[in-house]
């Protein structure tokens, strides 16, 4: 299951021409790795006061692989879902640091 997740993940950010030009295919938003550390995990703590984190807590679902930014996308996918994050590849800032 996990090696799954990271294709998924690894999927989501390529730079595909043929799915960017597709109104059909499923996106989601995915936290930039080179985000610092302390402001994915800000970003996440504000997020979970937003959303319910059980499912990336230890011992659920979507903890594995137990990592700062699959657990900050994991959020900012959530606000996605919720509002116009991510359309059109805009970045989303959250203090002074693009995510």
């Amino acid at each position: 299951m996990m090696n799954n997740n990271i294709r998924i993940a690894l999927c989501s950010c390529t730079e595909n021409s043929q799915l960017n030009r597709s109104e059909n295919v499923p996106r989601w938003c995915v936290a930039n790795t080179g985000a610092p550390l302390d402001q994915l995990q800000a970003f996440l703590d504000y997020g979970c006061h937003e959303f319910d984190c059980s499912p990336i807590l230890a011992g659920g679902p979507c903890f594995e692989p137990n990592v700062l930014c699959g657990h900050a996308s994991w959020i900012l996918d959530k606000f996605y879902r919720k509002g116009p994050f991510c359309k059109k590849r805009p970045r989303l800032y959250y203090g002074n640091q693009s995510l």
